[in-house]
């Protein structure tokens, strides 16, 4: 089974601030393979799950970094298209000695990743076993033609189709009809993902996580609210499951979001009911966030080894 993940990837170039805000040295900047859709892509193919990436990335550097990253994962980039006019975007992630980062993107509008095409994005869909895309290529056209048309035809072949919103509200806002654009995509998804009050509350104009997501999900929708140290909330059918979060010694929370995902899609495309799948999410992300770099996800072999020592639910 191959779970095909169309999206944005680029890279990330992190900075660690040092715990003494008096030391004066000069970190050593860290580059690693980025990209929401693309860290998804990665932690699935680290844990077993088939998976082929579907983009767009520059004729630079960046962009063979980019796809190198992914191919030493494990992933299928033969669905990766190189552009001579768009540069790959870069991320400067600046953590924080707590974990928590800042986040700058370069350049801040337009990027390689927009230029993926419909007929690129439609093709791929055929014969997965799962679709997830993320909400960056939204933005931009005509990559968010593509990813519409891309999920409107996997819906009609009644393959799953996942959206990671990735609102980043606090960089774009609301601007170019943006909401609009989102709430197609979400009538297109069968499973939404995003973070519980900047995202799913967000989008749903309520400060009550699961009353927003209840909004979203409709009737036979899937939403899953990320709570951070908290763990995950999901609404189906009116009904709400939840997952405790995971004790983790928190080193990095870079890409927490989607090592998530990829523990959740990993387990329902296997089968596992929605309460397991919470719990295998929250585990991914919990083993991710207490290493450094949003791709440091954990194996099958790992994971299995984490939820062994979890008590039964």
């Amino acid at each position: 089974m191959t779970v095909v993940v169309i999206g944005d990837a680029n890279v990330d170039l992190e900075i660690r601030l040092p715990s003494d805000a008096a030391t004066h040295a000069n970190p050593d900047p860290v580059m690693s393979g980025g990209g929401s859709a693309a860290n998804t892509a990665a932690g699935l193919a680290r844990l077993g799950t088939g998976v082929r990436f579907v983009g767009t990335v520059g004729d630079d550097a960046a962009g063979r970094f980019a796809v190198g990253s992914l191919a030493q994962a494990g992933v299928d980039v033969t669905g990766i298209r190189t552009v001579d006019d768009d540069s790959t975007v870069m991320v400067i992630v600046v953590v924080r000695d707590d974990g928590e980062r800042l986040i700058y993107v370069w350049p801040p509008r337009g990027g390689a990743h927009a230029a993926l095409d419909a007929s690129t994005a439609t093709d791929a869909v055929q014969g997965s076993a799962w679709l997830h895309v993320s909400g960056i290529c939204l933005r931009v056209e005509p990559a968010r033609q593509a990813m519409l048309d891309a999920m409107e035809r996997a819906r009609g072949a009644g393959i799953p189709v996942s959206l990671d919103l990735n609102l980043r509200l606090e960089n774009w806002g609301w601007e170019d009809g943006f909401r609009q654009t989102v709430s197609e995509a979400i009538e297109r998804a069968d499973v939404v993902f995003g973070s519980s009050r900047d995202e799913i509350c967000a989008m749903a104009g309520s400060d009550d996580p699961i009353e927003a997501a209840a909004a979203i999900a409709g009737g036979e929708r899937t939403v899953v609210a990320r709570l951070a140290e908290h763990g995950a909330i999901a609404m189906h059918r009116g009904v709400a499951v939840s997952s405790p979060g995971l004790p983790a010694a928190v080193v990095d929370t870079v890409g927490a979001g989607d090592a998530f995902n990829a523990g959740f899609i990993s387990a329902r495309i296997e089968g596992a009911p929605l309460a397991e799948a919470l719990r295998t999410g929250n585990a991914v992300a919990a083993f991710t966030i207490s290493r450094s770099g949003a791709r440091s996800t954990p194996t099958r072999a790992q994971l299995e080894a984490i939820l062994a020592d979890l008590p039964a639910t």
